[in-house]
């Protein structure tokens, strides 16, 4: 029987996800004109959208919260001075982008009083010639790491384990 609750629940939630999105089409493509290349296989266009939002949902249940560039360009200045958008694109932070375009940025690599976590700069910038993705970057940060005796390597920056999180990091570009 609470099987059959959760069914009943998770079948409303689909429904009302389904009308919003009916809704959302019928506003931006009322005669369906943009999307009539998808109607011969529309099954490929809701596999593919779902895919991304429920991938988007685990990646952030995974990284945990992220920053846009203004909330980062506060975290940064101080909330009554703030540095420029551009002063945040100069710093050598993990930046990630969204399959909408959208750049943020994990909340890990920031300490409690706003600086960046000693090393995470060191780390990106050991990176950033290779072909390594930015997300699997992210995942690697926050990932128990053997020849850092199991801690991830954001909690062994925050330990001041720097020069072993950059150690395990130049083995690694050096890998790829």
């Amino acid at each position: 029987m609470v099987k059959t609750a959760a069914v009943g629940v998770a079948s409303r939630s689909h429904e009302r996800i389904v009308a919003a999105f009916a809704e959302e089409l019928e506003l931006r493509d009322p005669d369906g004109s943009m999307l009539a290349d998808f109607t011969a296989d529309a099954e490929l266009l809701v596999r593919t959208v779902t895919a991304r939002v429920l991938n988007a949902a685990v990646w952030e249940t995974e990284l945990g919260p992220v920053y846009d560039t203004d909330g980062v360009a506060q975290i940064l200045g101080g909330e009554k001075a703030p540095v420029s958008r551009q002063a945040v694109s100069k710093r050598k932070l993990l930046a990630l982008r969204t399959g909408s375009g959208k750049v943020v940025y994990p909340a890990f690599q920031f300490d409690e009083d706003g600086s960046v976590v000693s090393g995470v700069a060191d780390v990106v910038k050991t990176l950033e010639s290779t072909q390594l993705s930015p997300w699997t970057l992210a995942s690697w940060f926050i990932s128990p790491e053997p020849d850092l005796d199991g801690q991830t390597p954001i909690v062994a920056l925050r330990a001041g384990g720097k020069e072993a999180v950059l150690g395990v990091v130049r083995r690694w570009a050096t890998a790829l």
